[in-house]
């Protein structure tokens, strides 16, 4: 058969073309299910071009066809036209829309929320990383999700895709994938210094998987607003609690009113911080007149408390008397 084609183009080289030959479009684009004489061929009365020759490739895709089939389909048809070499052909390309990525996995999204209970808060990731789901123009691109089977131990899915969501169905394609349970966690969007206090200007959020969320990540922004850093934190990274503490209101080297209450008796007196201390920490704190070290609690700006030892002793008691006698449960 393709001798005989090959020896039918032959011959009709070796033939001067007519006047008025109809001219081949090499490329084109078709819209409809069916191919006609003139998307291959320029030249054609009307009643002659709209004759149906072939089906158009599915919407998205491409048709090629070599020299004997234009040939063939010429002669069928009458068209005045002769190929002046073997390799002219015809690709024809189907005009289609294409179904959007975050469309389909916002698709397997609402569905495992609905029917497998997971979180809102998944990445979709599909097996097939290129996939490309196309339907004629002029459709609707939605998307319904059909036999969604989930396996919430792997994070394994899979699942039929009816396109469009409503009305006549034009597409089904089963497809897998992962589903990645995500966690936001706030980021700092800038380089803070040690001491600098997160302010929620400062902050970004960046969403990662959570079994990659090490033990200690700050998850929330409310862990972070307000606090001081203890150290430098790359932007856009998460920061762990062991980063952050309560702003530093006493800095060490600095000169401190060490304040004493026992009842309606009030003394005070000035020291210098040997360490630096947040609202409630306890600093170490060198008496100016005396030079004796003592710790006290920091109750604000440049100022710390003590309590009277008196006060400390009891505390002491009657922490050690509980460790020794833990309450007993009622029966």
């Amino acid at each position: 058969m393709r001798r005989l084609a090959a020896i039918l183009i032959a011959a009709t080289l070796l033939t001067a073309p007519s006047a008025g030959a109809a001219a081949l479009k090499p490329n084109g684009v078709v819209s409809a299910q069916q191919v006609v004489l003139s998307d291959l061929f320029d030249g054609l009365p009307p009643e002659q071009a709209a004759r149906v020759v072939t089906n158009a490739p599915a919407p998205g895709g491409t048709l090629t066809l070599d020299t004997a089939t234009l040939l063939r389909i010429a002669t069928a048809n009458g068209v005045a036209w002769r190929p002046v070499g073997l390799g002219e052909m015809v690709q024809l390309k189907r005009e289609a829309v294409q179904i959007p990525q975050v469309t389909i996995q916002d698709g397997l999204r609402d569905a495992l929320v609905q029917q497998a209970g997971t979180s809102a808060n998944v990445d979709i990731l599909l097996d097939n990383r290129s996939l490309a789901l196309f339907l004629p123009v002029g459709s609707d691109t939605s998307v319904r999700v059909e036999n969604l089977a989930y396996d919430p131990v792997r994070g394994r899915l899979t699942a039929d895709l009816i396109a469009p969501a409503t009305g006549p169905q034009l597409l089904r394609q089963t497809v897998s994938g992962r589903a990645i349970d995500m966690v936001e966690l706030p980021v700092l969007n800038r380089r803070l210094a040690p001491g600098e206090v997160v302010g929620d200007s400062d902050l970004s959020y960046l969403n990662m998987p959570r079994d990659r969320v090490v033990a200690g990540a700050i998850t929330s922004a409310g862990e972070l607003v307000g606090k001081s850093l203890r150290r430098a934190v790359a932007p856009n990274q998460p920061v762990n609690g062991r980063d952050v503490r309560e702003p530093v209101v006493v800095v060490k080297g600095q000169v401190v009113t060490i304040l004493l209450q026992s009842g309606s008796m009030q003394l005070s007196a000035q020291g210098k911080a040997l360490s630096d201390g947040a609202q409630g920490e306890l600093v170490r704190i060198v008496n100016s007149s005396s030079s004796r070290v003592i710790e006290a609690t920091v109750a604000g700006p440049n100022l710390v408390t003590v309590r009277p030892a008196a006060q400390i002793a009891a505390a002491q008691q009657a922490a050690a008397r509980i460790a020794a006698n833990p309450a007993r449960p009622s029966r």
